[in-house]
């Protein structure tokens, strides 16, 4: 009877119909597996009390608690005002640059962790989704038509019709799979996140107030490789200069030729107003507008291919031999450079580098004047502002700043016609529009004042006055300063109209005479050395006593100091 039906079976059946009733079988198969041993639900959550099980399935997604949806991102390590603290043990003043700057910074540090806490992210659910299509798929792909038992009524009775059978679900399995390729995923993909753009900053300020070393600090403090390149050797690409991708090539070797690091990076472009427009009558402008449509590309986000050499010794400088001596060369000859290597490429993408521009903007300020001062003729008309001090102070009501960010009003004196700076001022400082509108953040630095002067000299981690006292201990020998002897040098540097750098030459000045006379025991440096009207005086090993009498006579000495026929004149004109 059975060898009846198999004959039946093998001569009136089509190999798609066998395919149909061995679906319908194993499907029956499955649905009766099913309810005899656990029903399919579509979320299980797990049962603590019912013991462990010996199998786990990735494709079912577990029950959430409350605080699934809670980012996992962590607490920031610091926040601007941590990284201003920072700042001010090195930097004097400039309160108001400071939060901007740090605030600055911090987004760009976070925006940072943002994309690595996401990459890490992302990495994580397509692995997930990879283990739960291979759970899936693994089953079906290891059945074999040989372990089905119409496989072997075919084979015994009709091998001709079971190599149909077989081509047939071939040409099934493949149509299934390109029109899967087709159809749209109903798997759960990898969501996108919100992309944050970076905020580049323009700081303003004379020379010698802190721009660059503010940045310098901040670099330090964050671990974020940061470069400074000068924009007076930059010039238009196919011109002799530089051009303006050699930045990014300074930045990746700050990173050590990391390309995930420098495309993280900061970089700062120094004397940026040294780009203003000009107009030239021998031609195009290739170190002005020509560097600033160069530039357009760079800070707005494209890939810069780098050209090396695989020579990293050649990069770092030889280190000193043991046998050195001061007298001449080293006994035995210096190791031979090795031959230049291959040259290797790196890309960088500039997208998420934060690009800081730089410049003393001479002249600005009697731009942004004439913009905002107010007529002098005429009834209700009031008076202009005017020169009442060293260069770039100005003299402006103070509700005129009451609008800017950071404003106090026991601060208002402080504020210099650059905080009022606009995108108008800038293009017809001779910017173009277009990089204009690439500069999100202006921030602009006051003038140092003698007070603030003073407090370089003597407040910050690294003063002068502690370097050079670092330098005498080495002769050795102990220095000491008066107070009225740090006024006077603050005040000559004030006079030299060169910030916080005028305070290195007059030290540099009045300590000429004690490094050359070293070594004596004990240096003292007083008002009338700073003037020159005196020497500097030393005493040797038994006269630390009357050094220290001396100190005290002076710092208890509240005898106010003559001021001058020409000081008091001056002070009249200011009021006047």
């Amino acid at each position: 009877m059975m060898s009846l039906c198999r004959r039946r079976l093998s001569s009136h059946w089509h190999p798609l119909s066998i395919l149909k009733y061995r679906a319908s079988v194993q499907a029956g198969h499955n649905s009766r597996h099913l309810s005899v041993h656990a029903p399919l639900r579509s979320k299980q959550t797990p049962d603590f009390g019912s013991g462990f099980t010996g199998s786990y399935d990735p494709s079912v997604e577990s029950g959430r608690g409350p605080m699934f949806r809670k980012v996992n991102f962590g607490v920031p390590k610091f926040y601007p005002r941590d990284l201003k603290r920072r700042v001010d043990e090195y930097v004097v003043g400039q309160d108001r640059a400071k939060k901007t700057i740090c605030a600055a910074i911090f987004n760009h540090y976070q925006n940072l962790r943002r994309r690595r806490q996401h990459e890490q992210e992302d990495k994580e659910k397509h692995e997930k989704l990879l283990r739960q299509r291979f759970t899936r798929d693994r089953e079906p792909s290891q059945r074999r038509w040989d372990s089905s038992p119409l496989e072997g009524v075919l084979q015994d009775e009709a091998p001709g019709q079971a190599s149909s059978a077989r081509q047939a679900h071939d040409l099934n399995a493949s149509e299934v799979g390109s029109a899967a390729g087709i159809l749209k995923s109903e798997e759960p993909t990898i969501p996108e996140h919100v992309k944050i753009d970076k905020s580049n900053v323009l700081v303003i300020g004379p020379t010698g107030v802190g721009k660059t070393y503010i940045l310098e600090t901040l670099s330090k403090k964050i671990q974020v490789p940061l470069t400074i390149c000068d924009c007076n050797s930059l010039t238009q690409a196919g011109y002799i200069g530089q051009d303006v991708e050699s930045c990014i090539e300074r930045l990746l070797i700050e990173a050590n030729y990391d390309v995930k690091a420098a495309e993280h990076g900061v970089v700062v472009l120094d004397e940026f107003d040294k780009l203003a427009r000009r107009e030239t009558t021998t031609g195009r402008d290739v170190s002005g507008e020509g560097v600033q449509q160069a530039l357009l590309k760079l800070i707005e986000g494209t890939k810069v291919t780098i050209n090396a050499k695989d020579n990293r010794s050649s990069r770092t400088a030889s280190p000193i031999p043991p046998n050195y001596n001061a007298a001449g060369p080293p006994t035995t000859s210096m190791p031979v450079s090795s031959p230049p290597g291959k040259v290797d490429q790196y890309t960088v993408d500039t997208t998420n580098i934060l690009f800081v521009f730089c410049g003393a903007f001479v002249g600005l300020d009697k731009i942004i004047l004439r913009r905002v001062s107010k007529p002098a003729m005429g009834f209700g008309g009031d008076v202009q502002s005017r020169h009442t001090g060293p260069a770039g102070s100005y003299t402006l009501p103070p509700e005129t700043y009451s609008h800017l960010a950071h404003y106090s009003p026991h601060a208002a004196s402080t504020f210099t016609p650059l905080d009022l700076v606009s995108s108008e001022d800038l293009q017809r400082f001779g910017f173009i529009p277009e990089i204009i509108g690439r500069l999100h953040n202006f921030c602009a630095l006051s003038p140092l004042s003698k007070e603030d002067l003073y407090r370089i000299l003597t407040e910050p981690r690294n003063s002068l006055v502690a370097q050079y006292t670092a330098l005498f201990e080495t002769y050795p020998s102990q220095l000491y300063f008066t107070e009225r002897a740090l006024s006077a040098i603050a005040e000559r540097a004030l006079a030299s109209e060169t910030g916080a750098r005028g305070l290195k030459m007059e030290m540099e000045r009045v300590l000429a005479e004690p490094m050359f006379d070293a070594p004596t025991p004990y240096v003292l440096i007083t008002e009338a050395c700073v003037k020159g009207l005196e020497k500097a005086e030393y005493w040797g090993k038994d006269g630390r006593h009357e050094l220290l009498q001396r100190l005290e006579e002076e710092r208890f000495n509240t005898q106010s100091p003559q001021h001058s026929l020409e000081q008091l004149r001056q002070a009249g004109e200011g009021r006047g």
